[in-house]
């Protein structure tokens, strides 16, 4: 029976001859071509595995890790620029995939083996993501290779003991036997040879006349910055010029060592004389959550539906140990169902269901949270960053039934991305999220 990969067979074959194009300075296409081509058959790719009957989630998860090692590939086309739409935010609506991709890899369970032999093929195939910076397999990219081989119903092949390995019956104690002489094969050759040239040489002059004949427009200095700042995982980073010239970097990283490399690559571009930072840290899993949320909080905001959070017993944006965790959520303009999560600083996840049975929420009612949550919830260590983000649909949320009340918060946001991006809440979901800090007495 066919496995899962090979419904992506003509992608993968699509995606390594694009690399070996790009790598050789040849491309002929642009990015938006490739993009298209790319979408095509990942639409292919969905269709085979559905008539296949795999499971739609399992479906979803290998497209993810697909779309990652794609858009790894065309980022390094010469014509995507920082305008151009990745295509996980196009399919995903994510900009994050270079780190998401081992969150998903970390949270396959142990029997969605097809699942996990597409993304050890996507690495196997090249994707670095988040360990960009590894040029060999002898850091924790390789062991990450290493560990998921080990987990695939067929195990793949050493290379670096193949050449030792003992795979066929033949007798390896006498050199093996010369093969058989081919009289025709030196004709053959040349005809083949021939062949090639045949079609490379109009190829090849057909690629010349576009690349001569093309004229891109260069980027500015603060375009070059903007792109670079896009290229950190879980990161939401803006810049801009000041008047004086000098470039303004400002926004969120998620770990003290993002802040130092931020600084130290954005001084180090070409043109880059003087640069001022304004960063944050906003820790995993708050910066995905922000990163998911982020169109339905702009949707919101700009439409003003009028979604709000508030927590009630918060002072000054703190909640003190001790302190039961009780919220307000005011509902959007339009009748509709909510979904409430927590986010703790440890990077679990509480699912706060705004009535039971998912009880239709009137346009405008205020709904309060945490009166009925366990005492093991009170405000309690580790101190730190919390996270309160509510969800408005007019729809149900399937959710409600399918979500334990409590999760880590790498097993739930997988889903979250993928229902939001399927569109299964509904086309007019809307969000708002709060920042709490939880401190000792």
């Amino acid at each position: 029976m066919a496995r899962l990969l090979d419904c992506f067979s003509a992608l993968l074959s699509f995606g390594l001859a694009l690399d070996a194009s790009i790598a050789g300075g040849r491309v002929g296409g642009s990015c938006e071509d490739a993009q298209r081509r790319a979408l095509a058959l990942l639409d292919e790719a969905r269709a085979a595995a559905q008539r296949l009957g795999k499971p739609t989630e399992q479906i979803e998860s290998a497209l993810f890790a697909m779309v990652a090692w794609i858009d790894e590939v065309l980022s390094r086309h010469p014509g995507c620029e920082a305008a151009v739409a990745p295509l996980q935010m196009q399919l995903f609506n994510s900009s994050n995939a270079q780190t998401e991709f081992f969150h998903h890899l970390s949270a396959l369970p142990a029997d969605e083996q097809e699942v996990r032999e597409v993304y050890w093929h996507a690495l196997a195939l090249g994707f670095k993501g988040q360990y960009y910076f590894e040029s060999s397999d002898d850091g924790e990219l390789g062991k990450l290779k290493d560990l998921h081989a080990q987990q695939l119903a067929i195990r793949p092949a050493s290379l670096d003991t193949l050449v030792d390995d003992r795979i066929t019956p033949q007798p390896y104690g006498v050199p093996d036997p010369p093969g058989p002489r081919d009289p025709q094969g030196g004709k053959r050759a040349l005809l083949r040879t021939v062949a090639a040239l045949a079609a490379v040489v109009p190829l090849a002059y057909l690629a010349t006349h576009l690349l001569t004949h093309t004229r891109e427009t260069p980027l500015t200095l603060v375009q070059r910055v903007e792109q670079q700042v896009q290229t950190y995982a879980c990161a939401d980073l803006s810049a801009t010029q000041t008047q004086e010239g000098g470039i303004r970097v400002a926004g969120y990283v998620p770990t003290a060592e993002d802040v130092i490399r931020v600084q130290r690559e954005v001084r180090g571009l070409p043109g880059v004389t003087e640069a001022s930072f304004d960063l944050n840290l906003r820790i995993w899993p708050h910066c995905e959550v922000v990163e998911i949320l982020k169109p339905y909080q702009a949707r919101n905001r700009e439409l003003g539906h009028g979604l709000k959070v508030e927590a009630a017993s918060a002072h000054k944006g703190q909640l003190r140990e001790g302190d039961p965790v009780l919220f307000r959520v005011t509902g959007p303009n339009y009748d509709g169902y909510l979904w409430v999560d927590y986010y703790t600083a440890d990077g679990a996840v509480m699912h706060l269901k705004a009535g039971r049975g998912q009880a239709r929420v009137r346009a405008g009612e205020i709904i309060e949270l945490g009166r009925d949550i366990p005492s093991s919830w009170l405000v309690a260590p580790p101190f730190g960053t919390v996270l309160l983000a509510a969800l408005s649909s007019p729809v149900p949320f399937s959710e409600a039934t399918e979500r334990p009340p409590f999760e880590l918060a790498s097993a739930y946001l997988q889903r979250l991305r993928e229902s939001l991006a399927a569109g299964e809440l509904g086309v007019r979901v809307i969000a708002d999220t709060l920042f709490l800090e939880t401190v000792p007495r």
